[in-house]
């Protein structure tokens, strides 16, 4: 017997969160469930791309999808608001100017910058987050541009989002015929750069960004930064200091800190932990998804906070929630099949058209990891749109026939921008 008017909000509207919409509203009937969307942006972000904004590769709007574009057609009510406390013990969710009751939620606010209580970090650095911190960003280094002076750019971590910053810096630079003049340092507390990802591919990253005569440090914790960024410590001697014409701090994120009452677990980076389903123990109706969200893998290790592992948490909700809580189950029954996930494909953006990878076990890079790049957005970009409905939501699959689909279907657009280059 199926349920009627099950209510589902998703709090969020990034990677996690839109995915979830579109594709859950194609497994709900209009009288079996109504899908609302929270999110204070009127737009989805595509934030892997926001350090090309940063560098003027990309303009804002060209990493903005309105929301009502993606939804348009489909049983997904949109709310622009901002979410300002969710209560499990009322299934009640408090905006900046109404308050929704909810059947089962779903959080996937993201992640915000951690500073790791670092004196002066947060006061004198820029974080990129967002659109508008890139945009911020580009005007910063654009002023730069313009001096004659020696200066230098200070990326403070090494992960994802600020080695792909670093060799878009280094291509805007080298682009405005600044290279003599204007340098870009990555400073990083770990001993490599990129962290927890394949030895291969950080092997070829450092290659690349010693060619774009990116300065690299690991082994180097900042202590505190002084003087709006100007002053960097690795230490508490002035021996350690580093000139700093920008700081820009991309050290690493925590869960975006939404109050919850009564509170459930978090990790001490703010994340919210979640059972093998996606799932609040005490709260079996609410699931946590994408950054903000503490999911562990098979090895007890949680997972990294990557778009496709969004993705993923996202396709595999799309189908569980429906199963278990529209179709009348009982909401207090585990699900039978928990979300599982291996990383195929590892891609950095390292500058305006330079791509690095890890895809089926051998390192690429040139033309053919910026068809992999360029094959992955078009791919998700189509999924949004149909809502889970056309060959291109399959390839989200985790299953042979999905990887064969995936084989043939990367191989068509390989072909198809053969030719459009031909034509040119």
């Amino acid at each position: 017997m199926r349920s009627s008017n099950k209510r589902i909000v998703i709090l969020g509207a990034g990677y996690a969160g839109i995915f979830l919409a579109t594709n859950i509203a194609r497994y709900l009937e209009e009288k079996a469930g109504e899908v609302i969307i929270i999110d204070r942006n009127p737009y989805h972000q595509l934030l892997q791309e926001i350090h090309l904004v940063a560098t003027g590769f990309r303009t804002a709007d060209e990493v903005k999808i309105p929301i009502l574009r993606l939804i348009d057609g489909m049983n997904i009510k949109f709310i622009q608001s901002i979410t300002k406390q969710i209560r499990p013990d009322k299934n009640l969710v408090v905006l900046d100017s109404t308050e929704i009751k909810y059947d089962v939620l779903i959080i996937c606010l993201g992640a915000s910058t951690k500073y790791f209580n670092i004196k002066g970090a947060k006061e004198n650095s820029l974080p990129l987050r967002s659109i508008s911190d890139a945009s911020l960003i580009y005007d910063k280094v654009s002023t730069l541009i313009k001096s004659n002076n020696k200066q230098n750019i200070v990326i403070v971590g090494g992960g994802a989002t600020g080695v792909s910053l670093g060799g878009a810096l280094s291509d805007f630079i080298k682009e405005n015929k600044k290279t003599d003049s204007l340098s870009i340092t990555i400073i990083e507390a770990l001993p490599t750069i990129l962290p927890g990802w394949d030895e291969r591919l950080v092997k070829k990253v450092n290659e690349v960004l010693q060619k774009k005569r990116i300065r690299i440090m690991t082994r180097s914790p900042v202590t505190k930064v002084e003087n709006y960024g100007s002053s960097i410590y690795l230490s508490d001697d002035d021996a350690s200091k580093i000139h700093s014409s920008l700081t820009i701090w991309t050290a690493g994120v925590k869960g975006y800190d939404i109050p919850i009452d009564p509170e459930v677990e978090k990790t001490k980076d703010g994340k919210i932990i979640v059972n093998e389903f996606c799932q609040i123990d005490r709260y079996p109706n609410i699931f946590s998804i994408g950054d903000i969200a503490a999911v562990k893998d098979e090895n007890q290790k949680l997972y990294p906070p990557l778009a496709q592992i969004a993705i993923r948490e996202a396709k595999y909700l799309s189908k569980l929630i429906p199963k278990h809580f529209i179709d009348g189950s009982n909401v207090k029954a585990l699900p039978d099949e928990k979300f599982e996930y291996s990383i195929k494909v590892q891609l950095i953006s390292l500058g305006n058209d330079d791509y690095v990878g890890l895809f089926n076990h051998y390192v690429i890079s040139g033309n053919l990891a910026k068809l992999v790049e360029e094959f992955a957005r078009s791919t998700y970009i189509k999924s949004l749109k149909s809502g889970g409905r056309d060959i291109d939501a399959s390839l989200y699959e985790d299953n042979i026939f999905s990887q064969l689909v995936s084989g043939i279907t990367f191989a068509r657009f390989t072909f198809m921008k053969w030719i459009e280059k031909k034509t040119q």
